[in-house]
């Protein structure tokens, strides 16, 4: 069914599901140099597909994650997500913990019309699209598993008001940026003394 641009512009929210860059093997939070030149190329595809974000979601560094009996941050998201902020002028909404999909699905739920991105952990990112899905009365089995080893995939919610009632559509999305390269940059030549 075809909407107008104007009507469907003004009532239409969208909900941007990403996953953190690329992870170093014994993990512990960080990113690689590939993960972070992925967040770097990330921020302006980000802006350019889907708008200038109302609201960034990453999970709450400072609850301590473990692996392999190693306490630290995790700090995947939020870094992934940072340049977006930078570049959108908005602050990254860290509320909740990893684990809080739930209040995380409310809220996203609850704002107003207009993008709204979340970067966070692969198969919580996944569960809160499912239980999105269901809340919004769409399909969650369209949510495909978020495999492992991908880091590409966006999974996007479009929720649409008219006249006619609301309209919940899934889809899953591809970054494009497994090319990105594997070393960091020098930086800047002139910033060393």
């Amino acid at each position: 069914m075809a909407m107008s641009c104007t009507s469907v512009q003004a009532d239409t929210a969208t909900i941007v599901i990403v996953r953190h860059g690329e992870k170093p093997a014994q993990g512990l939070g960080q990113l690689t140099c590939k993960g972070l030149n992925r967040s770097l190329a990330l921020a302006p595809l980000l802006l350019s597909r889907y708008g200038n974000p109302v609201a960034i979601y990453a999970p709450n560094p400072a609850l301590l994650k473990t692996d392999k009996g190693i306490r630290y941050a995790y700090v995947r998201p939020l870094a992934t997500i940072e340049p977006l902020a930078i570049r959108a002028g908005l602050p990254v909404n860290i509320e909740w913990g990893m684990t809080d999909i739930d209040p995380l699905a409310a809220q996203l739920l609850a704002a107003p019309a207009g993008t709204q991105v979340v970067a966070w952990e692969h198969h919580l990112g996944e569960l809160l699209a499912r239980r999105l899905l269901t809340r919004l009365g769409g399909n969650p089995d369209e949510v495909p598993p978020w495999e492992d080893r991908d880091f590409d995939s966006i999974f996007v919610i479009r929720i649409s008001a008219s006249r006619a009632g609301r309209q919940v559509r899934f889809s899953h999305d591809r970054e494009g940026l497994d090319d990105v390269p594997e070393t960091c940059s020098e930086g800047p030549r002139d910033a060393h003394p």
